[in-house]
C-alpha cells in the first residue's frame, strides 16, 4: 500500500509538471502573438500616418489651406523667377503657351500650343498652332515662320508672337525638349494608339531612319511617340502635323483624367524639373487638380484659322486674323463654338468643318495592328 500511495503521489507530480510546462508555454504562445500583434499594429499605423501626411501635404498645398510656416521650401524643384497662377475674373482664363522645342542648334519651335483654362466655369480650351505660321516684318516686306522666333528669342520673343497674333496677354509657359518629353511619356507610359499612315524618314546628316512607324494600331513607346509628333509630311503639311500632335495629346489629357488625383499629383512632382517653366511645381498640381475636376465634354481642341500661301516654294501658314479672336471670344466664353467657322476639332460643334482626321473620327478600332480602321456608320 505505501508503495501505490508513492506512486499516485508520483504520477499526480508529473501531471503537475506537465500542466505546468503547458501554462508556461501557452503563456509563451500568447505573448509572442500579442508582441507581433503590437509590431505589425505599429508598422501599419506608421504606413497609415505617412500616407495621410503625404497626402494631407500635397493636398493642403494645392488647396492652399496651410500657413506658410508648414510648408518646407527645400522641396520645391528650382523654377527661377516662378510667377503665382491665378485667374483674376471670370472672362479671364488663366493662358499658358506650350512650346515643344527640337535638339537644333540653335533650337526652334518644333509644336506649339495655346492652353486657356478657366477655373470657374471648369473649362479648358486648347489651340493648336503651325509652327510655319507667317510672321511679317513691321515694314510687311519680308516674313518669317513662328518656329524660328524661338531661335532668335528663346520663349519670351515666342511668347510675345503669339500674343500679339491673338492681342491677348499670356503670363505663363512651359518648354519641353525632347528629353523631357521621352521622360514624360516614360511615366505616363506607352498609349495604345492609332498611327494613320505609314511614315518614315532618314536623317540627312546619318543617312539612317529615324522615323519609322506602320500604319495601325501599336503601343508607341517614348522614341516612337516622339518620331510620330515629328513627322511632316512630304509636302510640308504642317496642319496635318498639329493634328497628329493634338490626337495625342487629347489622349493624354483623356488618361490623365481619369487617374486619382495623388497619382497625377505625383506625375507632375516627378516630371516637372525637366521642363523649363515659370510656373512652381504647385501651381501645376493646382492647375492639374482644377483639369482633373472637368467634364471631358468641356475640353475643347482647335487649330488656330488660316490658310496655307506658298513663297518662293516656301510653305507658311497665313493665319486668318479674324478667326483668330474668335476663338479668343470662345475662350472667354463670350462666344460659342458654333461661332467658329474653321478647324474646330471638338465633337459637340457638328456644324464647322472638322479637321480632316481629328481624333474625334477616327477612334475606330481595327481588327489588328496595321489594318484598315472600321468605317463608322
Amino acid at each position: 500500500m505505501p508503495r501505490m500511495g508513492e506512486r499516485e503521489k508520483a504520477r499526480a507530480r508529473r501531471r503537475r509538471r506537465r500542466r505546468e510546462r503547458q501554462m508556461k508555454k501557452n503563456k509563451l504562445q500568447w505573448g509572442r502573438l500579442i508582441i507581433a500583434f503590437v509590431l505589425a499594429l505599429t508598422v501599419i499605423c506608421g504606413i497609415g500616418w505617412g500616407m495621410y501626411s503625404g497626402i494631407s501635404y500635397v493636398y493642403h498645398r494645392v488647396t492652399q489651406t496651410d500657413t506658410a510656416s508648414e510648408i518646407e521650401e527645400s522641396s520645391e524643384p528650382k523654377h527661377t523667377d516662378t510667377v503665382n497662377v491665378e485667374q483674376k475674373a471670370l472672362d479671364k482664363p488663366v493662358y499658358l503657351l506650350i512650346v515643344g522645342r527640337d535638339k537644333n542648334n540653335p533650337s526652334q519651335a518644333d509644336s506649339l500650343f495655346l492652353m486657356s483654362i478657366n477655373m470657374n466655369t471648369n473649362t479648358m480650351d486648347i489651340i493648336g498652332i503651325p509652327s510655319n505660321s507667317k510672321i511679317e516684318s513691321r515694314d510687311q516686306k519680308s516674313a518669317s515662320m513662328l518656329n524660328q522666333m524661338y531661335a532668335e528669342g528663346n520663349i519670351e520673343l515666342t511668347k510675345a508672337v503669339v500674343e500679339d497674333i491673338f492681342h491677348i496677354s499670356i503670363p505663363y509657359y512651359v518648354v519641353v525638349d525632347e528629353a523631357a518629353f521621352k521622360k514624360t511619356s516614360d511615366v505616363l507610359g506607352s498609349q495604345q494608339f492609332y498611327v494613320e499612315k505609314n511614315m518614315e524618314h532618314v536623317d540627312a546628316e546619318t543617312g539612317s531612319k529615324d522615323i519609322d512607324l506602320r500604319r495601325g494600331y501599336q503601343n508607341l513607346d517614348s522614341d516612337n511617340a516622339l518620331a510620330y509628333l515629328r513627322y511632316t509630311d512630304e509636302n510640308n503639311d504642317n496642319f496635318g502635323r498639329v493634328q497628329r500632335q493634338e490626337r495625342f495629346l487629347k489622349l493624354w489629357v483623356d488618361r490623365e483624367q481619369d487617374t486619382w488625383f495623388i497619382t497625377k499629383a505625383w506625375h507632375i512632382w516627378r516630371l516637372w524639373s525637366h521642363y523649363e517653366s515659370n510656373i512652381s511645381t504647385w501651381d501645376a498640381i493646382k492647375l492639374m487638380r482644377s483639369i482633373g475636376q472637368m467634364d471631358k465634354d468641356h475640353i475643347h481642341f482647335y487649330i488656330l484659322p488660316g490658310e496655307k500661301e506658298k513663297i518662293n516654294d516656301v510653305v507658311y501658314w497665313h493665319v486668318n486674323p479674324t478667326e483668330a479672336q474668335r476663338l479668343v471670344g470662345i475662350t472667354m466664353g463670350t462666344l460659342a463654338p458654333e461661332d467658329l467657322s474653321q478647324f474646330v476639332s471638338t465633337p459637340e460643334t457638328k456644324k464647322a468643318p472638322v479637321a480632316v482626321e481629328s481624333e474625334q473620327s477616327t477612334r475606330v478600332k481595327p481588327s489588328e495592328p496595321g489594318s484598315e480602321p472600321e468605317k463608322k456608320e
